[in-house]
C-alpha cells in the first residue's frame, strides 16, 4: 500500500513539472519569436499583432495539453483567451515584454479612437478561418467584411454568442490596419472591429 502511495506521488510530481515546463517552453518560444519580430520591424502598429501569432505559435506544439489542462482549443477558440492565459506565463519569462504590450495597446487605442468608423447593418455571413469575420450588409446595401482580431467593447458575451448574429441588425464600430497574411505572405489591409453592439 506504502509503495503504491510514493508510486501516485511521484506520477503526480511528475505530471506537474510537466505541466510548468510546457508552460515556460510557450512562454520562451513566444518571448524569442517577438524579439526577432521586433527587430525585424519595430513598428509600434504591428508590435501587437505580431505578439499574438507568436503566441499561437509558440502555443500549437502543446495544443492537446492546453486542451486537457486549461479546456482551451487554440484552433477553434478566441485567441484572445490563449494570449491572456499565455501572457501570465510571460510574466515569468520575459516581464518587459508583457509592458511592452501595454503600451503598445495603450497607444493603438488613442490612435483607434481618432481615426474610427462605424457601421449599422444586417449580418449576412460569419467566416470561420483564422479569425472571425463577419460579413455586413449597411443600409446603403453595400457590403462590408469586418475582422474580429483582438478583445472587442460589446453588450454581448461574444465568444459564446457570436454565431447567434446572422441575419440580425448590429451597430460596428472599426478602424482599417494591416495585418499579415501567411497566405500571400505579405500585409494587406482588413477592417478590424473595436465595438459591436446590437439594439
Amino acid at each position: 500500500m506504502k509503495n503504491k502511495v510514493w508510486f501516485f506521488l511521484s506520477v503526480l510530481i511528475s505530471g506537474l513539472g510537466f505541466s510548468q515546463d510546457y508552460q515556460t517552453k510557450i512562454a520562451r518560444t513566444t518571448c524569442e519569436c517577438f524579439n526577432k519580430a521586433k527587430a525585424e520591424n519595430p513598428d509600434p502598429k504591428t508590435l501587437e499583432i505580431k505578439l499574438g501569432l507568436c503566441i499561437i505559435q509558440g502555443a500549437q506544439p502543446y495544443a492537446k495539453e492546453l486542451k486537457e489542462d486549461y479546456n482551451l482549443d487554440i484552433l477553434k477558440d478566441d485567441s484572445s483567451e490563449t494570449g491572456k492565459l499565455v501572457a501570465t506565463w510571460l510574466l515569468k519569462e520575459c516581464p518587459e515584454k508583457v509592458m511592452e504590450l501595454f503600451k503598445t495597446e495603450k497607444n493603438n487605442k488613442i490612435s483607434k479612437d481618432d481615426s474610427e468608423l462605424l457601421i449599422s447593418g444586417t449580418v449576412t455571413r460569419i467566416e470561420k478561418d483564422n479569425f472571425v469575420v463577419f460579413h455586413v450588409a449597411g443600409d446603403n446595401k453595400i457590403l462590408t467584411k469586418l475582422y474580429w482580431i483582438s478583445p472587442i467593447e460589446s453588450n454581448l458575451d461574444l465568444p459564446k454568442e457570436y454565431s447567434s448574429l446572422l441575419n440580425k441588425k448590429i451597430n460596428i464600430g472599426y478602424y482599417t490596419d494591416e495585418i499579415f497574411d501567411v497566405k500571400i505572405n505579405d500585409y494587406r489591409k482588413v477592417n478590424i472591429i473595436s465595438t459591436l453592439k446590437t439594439d
